[in-house]
């Protein structure tokens, strides 16, 4: 539901995880420092030449399912009054940045979005989004990518058992580094720090930090298609839970993996990607809860005709939840996507998503089925305005009680850039 406006969350400061844990620095301190490495970028990018794009948008989204409510859910046992549809408006405007500066390359994404909710005025909101990249490059050898991204929306009352409104955070720091050190052979390190935070205490027991750390190597074939290893560790932490002798819920975990990662141009038409391997994932406060499991993420492909593109993933693999006392889940399934671009000016896309998400290795474990349909249109009549149509239906049926719904909405957009 609207998961392109971002949230705040005021953190406390003196929660910082020890040990290898995660915490790179406080949020407000890095707010600040991007909002002056942004400021900074642009007035050198403007001065140097850089491109530059401003741009405004407008959305108008339908919705008749806007909490995500069972259909046996009784609206008048409700305390306050709420409206199951809804019509959204939404309103952006930001500016995008793409400025080399001798082999560096910077790129910039800042964006405000203002959110007015019809029948449901108490969710109005103003969002904001802030996505930078610095794709570095040092000598022939050495490449590699430094970002960060922060994103204010709105709660996803699929993934909450509350009708309350709640702003949601999410703040992550990538590094990537890649070591071409044979003709054949590169090898390279992720790092990545996360940070999710909620406002309405209802839903701060979901708050999350976690750090991962990876190594990899990939052998490169003379035409270009990949083989290697990554090595990977995660740990996190949910900052606002206690551990007390009753504790039913995880304060902490780590999780670690080895895959195997393939990318491989199977024709001249045709692509496969694989990440394959194994999972473990340990809770040192809730050993019952520890885990360990075979890993996949299969993607396919196809381009039939210059026009044309159909692109099949296929999935099974652990995935943090914002439920308390089931904190993570294993998921599969599939999505099916198609693009066919009529013209110039004009472009179809449609997709087909089936999930199953088992929460395993809790105290009371339950399954969930997830299904999803959009088609959506595009029309570009100028190289600085662009019309969108999507309709969509997603449907959850879920082995606890009331938590199933279906819910289609429909949505106009316009995007104009200058």
């Amino acid at each position: 539901m609207l998961e392109n406006s971002p949230q705040s969350h005021e953190l406390d400061n003196k929660k910082s995880i020890q040990g290898g844990k995660c915490s790179l620095v406080d949020a407000r301190q890095l707010s600040t420092l991007a909002f002056l490495l942004i400021s900074g970028i642009f007035t050198s990018a403007v001065n140097a030449g850089g491109e530059f794009t401003p741009y405004v948008g407008l959305i108008v989204v339908k919705e008749d399912n806007l909490y995500r409510l069972d259909p046996d859910f009784d609206l008048n046992a409700l305390a306050s009054s709420i409206s199951k549809e809804d019509t959204i408006y939404q309103t952006k405007a930001g500016l995008a940045l793409d400025w080399m500066l001798s082999r560096q390359q910077l790129l910039a994404d800042v964006s405000i979005i203002d959110n007015q909710f019809e029948n449901n005025s108490n969710l109005n909101y103003t969002g904001q989004k802030v996505d930078l990249k610095w794709n570095w490059l040092v000598g022939s050898y050495l490449t590699g990518q430094l970002g960060w991204k922060q994103e204010e929306t709105l709660n996803d009352f699929s993934n909450t058992t509350t009708q309350n409104s709640s702003k949601k955070n999410q703040q992550t720091l990538n590094f990537l580094g890649k070591w071409r050190y044979a003709p054949d052979w590169e090898m390279g390190v992720k790092l990545s720090d996360y940070d999710l935070s909620y406002d309405l205490q209802a839903l701060q027991l979901s708050d999350r930090k976690s750090v991962k750390k990876a190594l990899f190597w990939n052998y490169i074939t003379h035409a270009g298609n990949r083989v290697g290893m990554t090595l990977q560790r995660e740990d996190g932490e949910y900052p606002e839970r206690e551990l007390t002798a009753l504790s039913v819920i995880d304060t902490n975990y780590q999780q670690d993996s080895v895959l195997l990662n393939v990318i491989w141009q199977v024709t001249v038409k045709s692509k496969l990607s694989a990440d394959i391997g194994w999972n473990a994932r340990t809770h040192p406060t809730l050993v019952a809860r520890d885990y360990d499991g075979f890993n996949t993420r299969l993607a396919y492909s196809w381009f039939p005709t210059a026009k044309t593109m159909l692109d099949l993933k296929l999935f099974r693999q652990l995935q943090s939840s914002n439920y308390v006392d089931a904190t993570f889940s294993e998921n599969s399934g599939y999505v099916l996507t198609g693009v066919w671009r009529m013209s110039e000016k004009v472009s179809f896309n449609a997709m087909l998503k089936d999930e199953s998400r088992d929460y395993v290795g809790q105290v009371n474990g339950f399954k969930e089925r997830y299904n999803s349909v959009a088609m959506g249109v595009n029309y570009e009549p100028y190289s600085m305005l662009g019309l969108s149509l999507s309709l969509n239906q997603s449907t959850r049926d879920s082995a606890q009680l009331l938590r199933d719904y279906v819910s289609q909405s429909i949505m106009l957009g316009v995007n104009v850039k200058f």
